[in-house]
């Protein structure tokens, strides 16, 4: 998937994958009317974006960061997940139950309404293709229906997740077998012939967890098929930073976040282990603040890990920068995940390695600029405005770093930095007003009684 997301809301960055549109339109297509095939397909995003969002603001009261991707599925809410197992139920029952209340229930209670028989009453005499009775009927359907079949004890839906909370992660690969293939069954023969889709999702779902549970039955490891170790990170944007969104805990369902990738520990691992899944458990564990868990995790990996898994134990070991220095001189684009980035702010490093890049040449300019960017999408933005300080009088594009750093301060509510940044980025040679105006992450500068006239120096 692509790093870079598509829109803001209430700052929780958001993506729309292209096989988004593409699989909603085809279920949408026997409706045979492209009016019709419009609606269906505005009411599906609205809805699974409301879904997600339920998850996204429940993660947000609990201190956790997240971001949106709406995928083939329908939709994940990506974020690290560390939480408690009554939090972690919550934030699963937030999005269905979000759903159902904000747009199921009102849409439902409209439909049954003397207003709801007038508006079908209308739409089917008048001849017209467009209205909101389809709106009001496809809603019900998306948002009640939907919502209830997430609620379904099957991994990786919202109610397969409660029970991996409540049971463990192999029993509620069993629940999830039995129940998926039941319903399966059910929506094959006992359904009309538009659900027959989800026999085939049931039974694909029921498949995947009967795959993952003989996998840890024969002691081999079986972390979620669901799970997705982070969107990927490109190189640098055309603006030179925010290449990806924070890293993903959770992934790979209809309308709500699977269950965690933590649920394997490191008693779970056999003696030799693939490097690859050694790399990702120990990305894994890092995030869960356990360097010493990721460690012996490389120690039975068969074969090399990427280069930024061991600096970043190191670093989280408090045994010192200069593997990560290396490790980022040798790969000036950064690591594959926000982990190190986040790690090297949370020790309170990111500054110190900053310094240590900048005075490596052009390499180490672009690894900071890396750096910088990673800061800022894993929400430590006063530690990326303080990377971008550092490196503004050695950086080679002054005016784009300026630019950078006063969107850092800005997000992390020091308003008087952003302006002040955003002045330099004007004296370095910064000239874009519509990028100005248009950048969601300098709306609190715009609240500022000094934007006017800064504003106006590009006029």
């Amino acid at each position: 998937m692509s790093a870079k997301p598509h829109f803001r809301v209430a700052g929780i960055p958001v993506r729309i994958e292209p096989v988004f549109w593409i699989v909603t339109v085809f279920f949408a297509f026997n409706l045979q009317d492209a009016r019709l095939i419009i609606t269906w397909v505005a009411v599906v995003l609205v809805s699974i974006l409301v879904h997600e969002l339920g998850h996204a603001v429940a993660l947000k009261v609990y201190g956790q960061q997240s971001s949106i991707v709406l995928h083939g599925f329908g939709g994940v809410t990506v974020s690290q997940r560390r939480l408690t197992k009554t939090q972690s139920i919550l934030v699963s029952l937030a999005g269905p139950l979000t759903a159902l209340i904000l747009l199921g229930i009102p849409a439902m209670l409209i439909r049954d309404s003397d207003y709801g028989f007038e508006l079908q009453l209308d739409y089917f005499t008048s001849g017209r293709g467009f209205g909101l009775w389809p709106v009001i009927y496809f809603a019900v359907y998306v948002n009640i229906w939907w919502s209830i079949a997430n609620l379904l004890p099957i991994r990786p839906l919202d109610g397969g997740n409660v029970m991996t909370e409540l049971i463990g992660i192999q029993k509620a690969r069993i629940l999830s077998i039995a129940v998926g293939g039941a319903a399966a069954v059910w929506a094959y023969f006992y359904s009309d012939e538009g659900l027959r889709y989800a026999a085939l999702f049931a039974a694909f779902l029921a498949f995947i967890n009967f795959s993952e549970y003989r996998r840890a039955s024969q002691g081999a490891s079986a972390g979620s098929a669901f799970d997705v170790e982070g969107l990927g990170l490109g190189g640098p944007s055309p603006r030179g930073r925010r290449t990806s969104p924070p890293p993903a805990r959770r992934a790979g369902r209809p309308t709500g976040p699977p269950t965690r990738s933590s649920e394997s520990t490191v008693s779970d691992i056999p003696g030799g282990v693939d490097p690859a899944a050694a790399e990702s458990f120990a990305w894994n564990l890092l995030r869960r603040n356990d360097a010493s868990g990721a460690r012996r995790v490389l120690q039975r990996s068969t074969g090399p890990v990427g280069p930024f898994v061991a600096p970043t134990i190191a670093v989280a070991s408090g045994e010192g920068l200069d593997a990560l220095v290396a490790a980022y001189l040798a790969n000036p684009s950064g690591p594959s995940n926000l982990v190190p980035a986040t790690i090297a702010a949370d020790t309170g490093n990111a500054v110190m390695l900053a310094r240590s890049l900048a005075g490596q040449g052009a390499a180490g300019l672009e690894a900071g600029g890396s750096l910088q960017t990673h800061l800022h999408y894993a929400d430590r933005f006063d530690h990326a405005a303080a990377v971008g300080e550092v490196l503004f009088p050695v950086s080679g594009s002054n005016a784009q770093t300026a630019f950078d750093t006063a969107c850092s301060w800005a997000r992390a509510g020091d308003a008087d930095r952003s302006i002040a940044w955003i002045r330099r980025a004007v004296a370095s040679g910064f000239a874009a007003p519509k990028l100005l105006d248009g950048e969601p992450d300098l709306d609190a500068a715009r609240r500022h009684p000094d934007w006017a006239t800064v504003r106006a120096s590009l006029d």
